[in-house]
Formats: structure tokens, C-alpha cells, sequence
């Protein structure tokens, strides 16, 4: 992404890419560049100010990020996320963090920052080599100083570095992971005798009484939560928007000034062979596969299809069935060196060998699509609409407060759509309670649906409900009180729920008497033993039964286990057979990655521990609380 960066970084949309990636190397949205002369004070941290610009920056930047990562989240689905605190707090313990690392005198050197920003790919140049001109360019381009990135910059290691530190508290040594490891992988093996309830079913019986009172002391089960239906209009540019006012010249002109909106960049349709290896490998490990990757290219000169030949060499797993076919694709879609090579080659040509970080490809151009600019007449519809639906954006708010007006007044929903908007058209829902909401329309939030099923039959919202884009007013048709199942429609099924839980009773009941004569080893029984299971594994043939599992692997083998449980089929009594931990050949094969999963949640926990006690401790005064209002 950062190589997007240096071919385009005019754009806005660049600009936003990389506040954005700033953001992500500074850890917690970082950019905390303003002077404190800049602002009003939000709050102080033990006395160091946050100061208003300082919280917008960063507000801004991680609306943008979010926006970018889930478009449908609307302003009001944030703030009942709490948004605005959530950034507050991210800002407050990062600066908890750097007094904390100035108390301790941890710093980050001029050499350390050098070394890594020297490694961004965004400052190299097309030979993967660091360049000051590149480097001035891109921070230019994202009016940036080199001052002020390097700031920024500097501040983000300096918290990764403290978080590293603060994270060596929570590592665990090898022995003890190895402990966890034993305990995790070993497998159980029990023999059980099975009491099915099946069996006793022909004991018992659901009487009338039983059946009564069964339905009575469960009757919210059988409910039907109370419905309503609303008729509603949805006030938004799209519904306002009148498309015989924009005229051809006005589409022609918004085309003429917006054409690089309608270019559709120029795609390659190719396959590729993967040779992987890693960037910093051996040379022995590189000479392999430059070797693999030659014998698969004579193999292409000798005349065999590329996509046999992908499908016996590639390393890639998705191209191993399908030639290493990769359709079409544009600019920006690959890594820059696949990517340069690709759209080099002419159609039906392979490439030489090219190096990415995957490893080495072979590329074959199946067909190039040039770029082109879409015409006016395919395009004409979608300008009309978009300039219609500005126009209407303008209006909005008037147009609302008409709406407002006339059903103050007394007027219909349906006058209100004749009177203001040519494409206003008045809705119905289906029934939907309380919890559920109306279908229809799938952006409410809660708290709205809530208040249009409160409504009173009849009676119109007083004031406009939000939705994406606009506002919502709705009258209520109607509303169902709650209902509940007949008995007689459910009668069978509690029966054979009141006969099941009977026998269920018996079969526990057959199980304990029989317990004592299997401890004893006075009574004889058949019993079936399972496969090996873990400790969070279904018991094969019983299914999940967590009692059952923690009695299994608590016991010595050979031992009956003390009482009966209870499983989908009935009752089961058991004795462990053998609890079998893994060998050391399995926690060989897997300890590299035990240790690292482990020590990277244990020291997550670690640095998280030391924040919240920062936290807690800190002298935090909010001076200008309204600022962190939604």
C-alpha cells in the first residue's frame, strides 16, 4: 500500500491512505504534531494538556480509518459505540505511556529511527533502495516536513519499544509452557455403560394435569410477542431528488469536468507459477528455487501450455488446480514488481523470473484490456441522478420541515409525499415486535424501532427518526396484543417432553442403584469404549458432556468415576481407562508455535495489566467535557 503512496499521492484519497498508515506504524492513530498554543485544553493527564486540535486531528483520522473499513457505519451507530470517549481514552493512555518511558528514561536514538524508516517501502526507489528524493517527495506530496514526520514517527516507536518492555514481565519459560502444552494435548479413553431414557419410556405417562400445568408453568414459551405495523416516508436526497430538472447541459458539463471519475483503468488477464521463497533466505534456498523456476521455463519454451505447467511446478495453493489462473486484475491489485512485469508484457508473452517477497514467478498475459473513458450515454443516468440528488441534499432540511409542518397540522403521511417530493412514496412494514424491528428497513437503530413500536395506533412521530442519508416519519396502523399458542396445538409436543424427562428420571435413578455393584466389581456389564478425546472435545458416541470430561481425566485409570451423568441419550456410568499425554516428539513439532501463541497472549495481558493500572492511577481532569458529547 505504501508503494500506492509514490504514484498517486495527490489524490485525497492517498492523502487519507496515509494518515491512515501513519496511524497504524504509531500504533494508536499517533499524529499529536500540534503545538499547545493550537487549542482549547479537552484534559489534562497528571497536568499535560490534550488540547482540542490535538483530539479533532486524531477524531478525523480514525473516522476516516473506520469509514474506510466498514462504510455502513453511521454516525449514529458510533456514537452509541461511546466513539468519541473511546479516542479520548486511546489518547489519554498514550500519553500515560510516553511520561511513563520519560520517567524511566527509555528512548528511541536517532539511529533507530533512521534505520526504520529507511526500511518503509514507500521511501525506496524502483531498486529497493532507500532514497532521499523519493522520501521528500512522498512527505511533500502528504504535506508533511520531514521534522514533523520523523516526530510523529519517533513517538510510535517510542510506545512499541515501552510495550515490548512492559511485555517481557509477561513471558512464560519453556518449562511451564510445556506444563500447558501436556495438559491441553493429552487424550482420555473412558468405558461406559449407557442407561438410555428410551428404555423406561414405557413406565410412564403424561396425564391431563401434568400436560396443564406443564403449559402453564411454561407459558412464555408459547408466546407471540405483540406486532405492529407502521406506514412510513423516508425523507433523503434519493427520495427528494427531481431527475427532469437536470438538464443535458448540465450533465454535459458535470461529465466534462468529472471524466477521470468515469475512466476504467487498464486490466491484464494472466496466470502465474509461484516459486516460494523468503526474502531473507539463503543464498542455497534461493539457488533451489531459481532452479525450480528455470526447469519450469524450458518446459514453456518447449512448447507445453503454461497452465500445465503451472499446475506441476506452482507453489501457490489456489493455482495448482486451476493453472495458476489469476483473471483479470488493474493497477494496484498485485505487489509493484508482479505488477510492473505484468502490465509490461504484451499479449501471450511470459515474463523472465521476477522477484516479489513471495518468491519467483513465471507470468503469462492471456488477454489486455487498454483503459478508456465510459461514455456520456452510458454514464448520463448515473450524473443525472448524482446532481439530482445533491440538489436535493440542499433542501433537505426545508423540505423536512414542511413535511413537520403539514402533520402538525393534521395532514397524512400521504399528503405530505404529493406535497414534497416527486419520488416520496409512502410505505407499509410488515409486523415486527419490539425486539425485532421492521425488516424493511435494516438501518434503524434500536432505540428508533423501539420508539415507532410505541407509538400509539394512529399516531405520527413528532419528531424525525434517523436513518442513512435522511430521516424517517411513520404513522402507526396498527398493533397485536401478545398471544400465546394454544394448548392443543402444542399438547403433543409436551407430552413427549413431560414422558422424556420422567424417564429420564428413571434412567438416572437405574444408574445410581447400579453404581455400587460396578465399583465393587460384583456386577457384570458391557461396556463400550470411546475413542481418545481432548479436554475440550466432544466424548465420541456421548457428545459434549464437560462433567463427564473433567471426572474422565481427574481419575485414575481403572477407576469408576463417582456418580452419573446425564447425556442426550440418558445417563452413563464410566471409569477412565487411560489418560494418555502427548510425546515429546509432538511437543517438539509443535513447541515453536506453543511458545510464541502463548507468550504473545500472556504478554498482551501483561501490557494491558500495566495500562489499566496507569490508568487508574493517572490524575486525569476533563476541562472541556462537552467536546466528548455525541
Amino acid at each position: 500500500m505504501l508503494d500506492i503512496l509514490r504514484q498517486g499521492a495527490q489524490s485525497w484519497m492517498i492523502k487519507v491512505l496515509f494518515g491512515i498508515i501513519i496511524a497504524v506504524f504509531v500504533l494508536a492513530f499517533g499524529m499529536n504534531r500540534v503545538d499547545h498554543d493550537r487549542g482549547t485544553t479537552v484534559a489534562t493527564v497528571n497536568g499535560e494538556p490534550i488540547l482540542f486540535q490535538q483530539f479533532q486531528d486524531r477524531l478525523q483520522r480514525s473516522l476516516e480509518m473506520v469509514r474506510a473499513q466498514s462504510p455502513g457505519m453511521s454516525s449514529e451507530m458510533l456514537a452509541q459505540m461511546g466513539f468519541k470517549k473511546q479516542i479520548f481514552e486511546q489518547m489519554v493512555v498514550e500519553e500515560l505511556l510516553l511520561q511513563k518511558a520519560a520517567e524511566l528514561g527509555v528512548t528511541v536514538s536517532r539511529e533507530e529511527l533512521t534505520r526504520e524508516v529507511h526500511m518503509l517501502p514507500a521511501f525506496r526507489n524502483e531498486a529497493g533502495v532507500f532514497d532521499p528524493a523519493v522520501y521528500q517527495s512522498v512527505l511533500q506530496n502528504n504535506h508533511l516536513t520531514p521534522g514533523v514526520f520523523e516526530a510523529d514517527y519517533m513517538r510510535g516507536m517510542l510506545m512499541t519499544k515501552m510495550r515490548g518492555y512492559i511485555g517481557l514481565a509477561g513471558r512464560l519459560n519453556e518449562d511451564l509452557i510445556h506444563d500447558f502444552f501436556t495438559y491441553g494435548q493429552s487424550k482420555a479413553v473412558i468405558a461406559y455403560r449407557l442407561f438410555p431414557w428410551e428404555d423406561y419410556r414405557g413406565q410412564v405417562n403424561a396425564t391431563d394435569e401434568q400436560v396443564n400445568s406443564y403449559y402453564e408453568n411454561h407459558k412464555s414459551e408459547y408466546a407471540i410477542p405483540a406486532q405492529a405495523r407502521v406506514a412510513y416516508l423516508e425523507i433523503t436526497p434519493a427520495s427528494l431528488a427531481d431527475l427532469a430538472a437536470v438538464t443535458d447541459q448540465e450533465i454535459q458539463k458535470h461529465y466534462d469536468a468529472r471524466k477521470e471519475d468515469f475512466k476504467v483503468e487498464e486490466e491484464v488477464k494472466a496466470r502465474h507459477l509461484l516459486v516460494r521463497v523468503a526474502e531473507d533466505a539463503p543464498e542455497e534456498d534461493v539457488k533451489k528455487a531459481m532452479e525450480k523456476i528455470e526447469t519450469a521455463r524450458k518446459e514453456l519454451q518447449a512448447g507445453k501450455k503454461f497452465a500445465d505447467v503451472a499446475g506441476k511446478y506452482t507453489e501457490d495453493p489456489s493455482g495448482t488446480d486451476t493453472g495458476g489462473a489469476l483473471g483479470w486484475f488493474g493497477r494496484g491489485r498485485m505487489v509493484k514488481p508482479f505488477e510492473d512485469a505484468a502490465f509490461g508484457l504484451e499479449k501471450g508473452a511470459v515474463s523472465e523470473p521476477v522477484r516479489t517477497q513471495f518468491g519467483f514467478h513465471l507470468i503469462e498475459v492471456e488477454d489486455k484490456k487498454p483503459a478508456y473513458y465510459r461514455e456520456l450515454p452510458d454514464v448520463s443516468g448515473q450524473i443525472r441522478e448524482r446532481l439530482a440528488q445533491d440538489r436535493a441534499a440542499e433542501t433537505l432540511q426545508d423540505r423536512l420541515d414542511q413535511a413537520l409542518e403539514m402533520l402538525l397540522a393534521g395532514e397524512t403521511l400521504q399528503a405530505v409525499a404529493k406535497s414534497i417530493g416527486l419520488r416520496l412514496e409512502v410505505r407499509e412494514t410488515a409486523p415486527f415486535s419490539r425486539q425485532q424491528g421492521p425488516g424493511e428497513l435494516p438501518g434503524l437503530s434500536a432505540e428508533n424501532a423501539e420508539a415507532l413500536f410505541d407509538l400509539a395506533v394512529n399516531a405520527t412521530t413528532q419528531t424525525p427518526l434517523m436513518v442513512q442519508d435522511g430521516y424517517l416519519l411513520a404513522t402507526k396502523l396498527e398493533q397485536t396484543p401478545e398471544l400465546f399458542t394454544p394448548l392443543d396445538e402444542v399438547r403433543q409436543g409436551i407430552k413427549d417432553t413431560i414422558v422424556r424427562e420422567e424417564a429420564l428420571k428413571l434412567a438416572k435413578t437405574a444408574a445410581d442403584k447400579a453404581l455400587p455393584g460396578l465399583k465393587d466389581g460384583g456386577e457384570n456389564a458391557t461396556l463400550k469404549e470411546t475413542e481418545p478425546f481432548g479436554r475440550q472435545d466432544q466424548i465420541p458416541g456421548l457428545g459434549m458432556v464437560q462433567p463427564l470430561t473433567k471426572a474422565a481425566f481427574g481419575a485414575a485409570p481403572g477407576t469408576w468415576l463417582p456418580e452419573s451423568y446425564a447425556v442426550p441419550e440418558g445417563y452413563v456410568l464410566a471409569k477412565t481407562v487411560k489418560v494418555t499425554p502427548p510425546t515429546e516428539e509432538e511437543w517438539e513439532a509443535e513447541k515453536t508455535s506453543w511458545i510464541e501463541s502463548m507468550n504473545r497472549g500472556s504478554e498482551q495481558q501483561a501490557v494491558q495489566a500495566f495500562l489499566t493500572d496507569l490508568r487508574n492511577k493517572a490524575d486525569v481532569r476533563i476541562i472541556n467535557p462537552a467536546v466528548l458529547e455525541n
